[in-house]
């Protein structure tokens, strides 16, 4: 079969040269073109191809783009450069690899640790593309979100303030809303954001007209409404802190690594761990984080009617704006003072369930100590017993109390302090921290208990 030897350039541009065997210059030239390379030299050659002693020939099946197979030799320092090259250079997904010259056994090893791999290969891409969906989706509900709540509020501001814009301009407004309404369910958010920006700032030029008629306070209040809307519009749904960076991770690390139909390595679940703990010390807790975003508000308040009250030189304009500035700020102060007294309660609520929790530990520790130490005594007491009422020392008279393994009540007691003492121990030495084992062996305890004294 003819050879024909070739120059060219891949999809990334880099300059490939070698030759291929085809019977004609067409079939060599369909090859390639293929493979997605452009030609920039093709031709017969009667001269057979060198290969660098130092290279290894290595044969190989594969499938190109147009999802044919493919199969051929190429030469390489190993089997990793060899893999790199028809993956990188020639844009193939390699089944199966080996050396030239193998056995049948390491060939048919080879198809099957190829097949592997590419099995792997699409698996991990169905879990990146649904990873991606995923993401796509939840940016759309983000977006159409952010956009339902901005159309709300822009009606909310045609209404108050209705008399103040003109008919001329109020029709404009309609025109862009309404086109904004219509595209809103588009898949193409970048041309929704763009459009719901484009209303937004042709709705906040109309602070003009305010200014003409003279009604400053109406004004101030349409700059504050149209600048947060805005703000809301240009919102990200990627975390905006440090905190919350970290805390998405983490998430992302462990909807990746966590699967709940499976057994987790150890290793897994100990990374899992230290994270999850990490995770908890960036947690907002719901109660703070309400709060915390109320005093966000009020210092982005604060600082556009800084910027109004410097802005604006009637002195009467500037008198509002003060006042307004005087009602944020105590707003502002009050809300920091909740946040303060919030934590502190926590803090105290912490305390004193720490407190109870020792307390309770103490308690269960006195009583596995009393009653180990009542089981010793009656041991001791129980062997002297019958010591003296089996032996004879030459006493004329036993005291009753001696004959105490005759009582049954006094056997209703030892049980019960048996019981007692094991379920303590089981406590202290085997569920110290767990809850549940609480409310498992207290009860067990109890029916214990009542079963001896019904049966005994």
């Amino acid at each position: 079969m003819p050879i024909f030897s070739y120059t060219v350039a891949n999809k990334e541009g880099k300059k490939l040269s070698g030759t291929v065997e085809a019977p004609d210059e067409q079939t060599a030239r369909s090859e390639l073109n293929n493979l997605d390379f452009s030609i920039l030299a093709l031709e017969e050659t009667k001269e057979v191809p060198k290969i660098d002693n130092k290279l290894t020939k290595f044969v190989f099946e594969a499938i190109d783009k147009n999802s044919k197979l493919v199969s051929g030799t190429i030469p390489a320092e190993n089997k990793e450069d060899a893999f790199k090259k028809l993956q990188s250079e020639y844009a193939l997904t390699v089944t199966a690899l080996w050396k030239e010259k193998a056995s049948e056994e390491e060939i048919s090893k080879a198809r099957t640790e190829g097949t592997k791999s590419l099995q792997d290969e699409l698996v991990q891409e169905k879990e990146e593309e649904a990873e991606k969906d995923l993401k796509q989706q939840k940016e759309e509900q983000f977006t159409r979100t952010k956009i339902e709540y901005i159309l709300r509020e822009v009606h909310e501001i045609l209404q108050t303030f209705d008399k103040e814009i003109d008919l001329e301009k109020k029709a404009e407004i309609n025109k862009k809303l309404n086109k904004v309404l219509r595209i809103k369910q588009s898949k193409n958010l970048t041309y929704i954001l763009t459009s719901a920006k484009d209303l937004l700032m042709y709705i906040q030029e109309q602070e003009v007209q305010f200014k003409e008629k003279g009604n400053q306070e109406k004004r101030l209040q349409f700059q504050i409404q149209t600048k947060k809307l805005l703000d809301e519009l240009n919102k990200s749904s990627s975390p905006k802190t440090i905190s919350e960076d970290i805390i998405s991770k983490i998430e992302n690390w462990e909807n990746a690594h966590t699967k709940k139909e499976e057994n987790e390595k150890p290793s897994t679940m100990f990374v899992s761990n230290i994270l999850g703990k990490i995770k908890s010390l960036f947690t907002t807790r719901p109660q703070f984080k309400a709060i915390k975003e109320q005093i966000k508000v009020y210092n982005h308040q604060l600082w556009e009617f800084a910027k109004l009250y410097f802005k604006e030189p009637a002195p009467q304009y500037k008198a509002k704006v003060k006042a307004s500035l005087k009602t944020i700020w105590k707003a502002r102060k009050k809300a920091i003072h909740s946040l303060a007294q919030a934590k502190k309660l926590l803090k105290e609520r912490k305390k004193a369930e720490k407190i109870d929790e020792n307390l309770i530990a103490s308690f269960i520790e006195e009583s596995n100590s009393l009653t180990g130490w009542l089981l010793a005594f009656y041991l001791i007491y129980y062997i002297t017993s019958l010591y003296l009422t089996t032996k004879n020392f030459g006493l004329t008279e036993i005291p009753q109390a001696f004959f105490v393994y005759d009582s049954q009540i006094f056997k209703y007691i030892l049980v019960i302090i048996f019981l007692l003492h094991a379920t303590t121990a089981l406590k202290i030495n085997f569920f110290k921290k767990s809850i549940i084992a609480s409310f498992v062996l207290a009860p067990i305890f109890i029916f214990g208990s009542i079963a001896v004294l019904l049966n005994f």
